[in-house]
Formats: C-alpha cells, sequence, structure tokens
C-alpha cells in the first residue's frame, strides 16, 4: 500500500486520499504506525508536505523508527555545526583578546621604559599602577609623561586616573 503513493494517476490528490482511507482502515496498531509511516515517507517524495499533514496524523510519523532515526542525525548535526561555529568564535575572541593583551603589554612596556630613562628605576607599586591601566589610559600616560617634571607628577596622574 505505501508504494501506492508513487503510482501514476490522472488525479494524484485523489490517490492519495485514497491511500490514506486506507491506511486508516487498519485496525491492528503497530501495522498502522509502521505503514502509516511508510506511506508518508513515500508521498513525501512526490506530494506537497501540506497535503501529506492534513490526510495523514504527525503523531504517527513520530512515532516511527525512521522518523526518530531522522531526528537523531539532525541533532547530532546540528551539535557538530555548534560545535564547529563554536570553535570559530572562540578563535575569533582568542585572537581579539591576545590582540589586546598584547597591545596592553606593549603599552607598558614603552612606559615603563619612558619612566625609567626619564627617571631611573621606577618602584613595584608604580609599576602596579601602571599594569591595571587599560590600553587607551596607557596611550594617555605616555603622551603625558612627556609633560611630567617628576616622579610625583606620575603618582598624580595615576591617583586621578585609576579607574
Amino acid at each position: 500500500m505505501p508504494f501506492a503513493t508513487l503510482a501514476f494517476s490522472e488525479s494524484p490528490k485523489q490517490l492519495l486520499e485514497q491511500v490514506a482511507a486506507a491506511v486508516d482502515r487498519i485496525e491492528e496498531p503497530l501495522a498502522f504506525t509502521n505503514i502509516s509511516a511508510c506511506t508518508q515517507l513515500l508521498a513525501g517524495l512526490r506530494f506537497d508536505k501540506g497535503l501529506i499533514g492534513e490526510l495523514f496524523p504527525e503523531e504517527v510519523m513520530q512515532e516511527s523508527v525512521i522518523y526518530q532515526k531522522i531526528i537523531q542525525k539532525g541533532h547530532q548535526l546540528g551539535l557538530l555545526e555548534g560545535k564547529r561555529e563554536g570553535k570559530l568564535e572562540g578563535k575569533r575572541e582568542g585572537k581579539l583578546e591576545g590582540k589586546r593583551e598584547g597591545r596592553q603589554e606593549e603599552g607598558y612596556s614603552i612606559v615603563i621604559r619612558q619612566l625609567t630613562r626619564r627617571f631611573g628605576s621606577v618602584d613595584d607599586q608604580l609599576q602596579q599602577g601602571i599594569q591595571k591601566l587599560s590600553v587607551v589610559q596607557l596611550e594617555e600616560l605616555s603622551e603625558a609623561l612627556l609633560d611630567f617634571e617628576t616622579i610625583t607628577d606620575l603618582t598624580v596622574w595615576l591617583t586621578e586616573h585609576q579607574q
């Protein structure tokens, strides 16, 4: 009976309606479920899903082993795609974070070198304060320190610009 959906007919819709009616007359539940599911699968090769949905109960298809296998495969493919996208997003975020950290470390290094050259060694507490600055703040400090006359100017600047 399921193969009847693939048969040639002058009125394909009428053929599908006749097949659906014949399937509905099957009294044994397991046979009804299996034949209905097979019929729906084969009808899907030829008919619009809306028409199939009108004539056959969706629940029967959902109970079929084939349907469950298709859903499981779709779920697995979805998980794989999600993992792939997650990895790509993680790589992008990692690269951005790495660039940001690299810029921050470079900014810190430049500021410390400039301060050391200008004022001699910079104590650990000031270095820690400088290390906490954002990239933008490090850039601002690298310009501001050109106007510093003493290391105290750095302390004042850090106090004013600490987050």
